[in-house]
């Protein structure tokens, strides 16, 4: 089988490792009533999926950028699509965790219906626009409501977790400007090695979180 772009998969299957090896870290030992790391670590979870599902789209797709539905060979559209809603279910996760996190039980069923309908919108979007921009706002407003949280909160995981969302917001202007600062690797590879680092950030504050009353 021709692997059509073999660096892409390379830092997609490393970013997939780095995200799994967290996610099992972040789940070992965490105490039955830690809703908010245990969705938490799910995120991670889906980012190992969704890199090691998208890195395998990119090796085997002839023309991975092709992703219009009458341009595309069905199996290669829908594999994309399960990129796209694995990225989706990332900012689902991280979402669920927020709600563990920050807010007390009586918001929580309204802020629980508004992350259902976004997953919902997002992903309906994604079918129909199947393209990166999509999953990725979906991911960028979850990563803003963070922002957010801790900045207002400023709890021991909100320096670990500023750090990761500043890395990840460098990834994603590295991808968008498509600079190709190295001769070697392109925007998509760099994109995946600057957020297996702000995985790191992600996972430390993970591990600062304690459940809210």
């Amino acid at each position: 089988m021709t692997v059509h772009e073999p660096i892409i998969l390379f830092t997609d299957l490393l970013l997939a490792a780095v995200a799994g090896w967290l996610a099992w870290r972040l789940r070992r030992g965490l105490a039955t009533d830690n809703r908010a790391a245990w969705w938490w670590a799910n995120a991670l979870g889906f980012i190992a999926l969704a890199a090691v599902v998208g890195g395998l789209y990119h090796a085997h797709a002839a023309n991975p950028f092709a992703l219009i539905p009458r341009f595309s060979a069905p199996l290669d559209w829908w594999w994309w699509i399960v990129t796209l809603l694995l990225t989706c279910s990332v900012s689902l996760a991280m979402d669920f965790s927020l709600l563990h996190l920050a807010f007390p039980a009586g918001l929580r069923p309204a802020w629980r219906a508004a992350v259902v309908v976004k997953f919902t919108a997002f992903g309906i979007a994604a079918i129909i626009h199947p393209y990166f921009w999509v999953a990725i706002t979906s991911y960028g407003l979850s990563l803003i409501a963070w922002t957010v949280a801790a900045l207002l909160r400023r709890g021991p995981w909100s320096g670990w977790m500023l750090a990761g969302i500043g890395l990840s917001l460098a990834a994603a202007l590295v991808q968008l400007k498509r600079s190709g600062i190295f001769a070697h690797l392109e925007d998509n590879d760099l994109y995946h090695l600057i957020q297996a680092i702000a995985l790191y950030g992600f996972y430390r504050a993970g591990r600062l979180f304690a459940p809210k009353a």
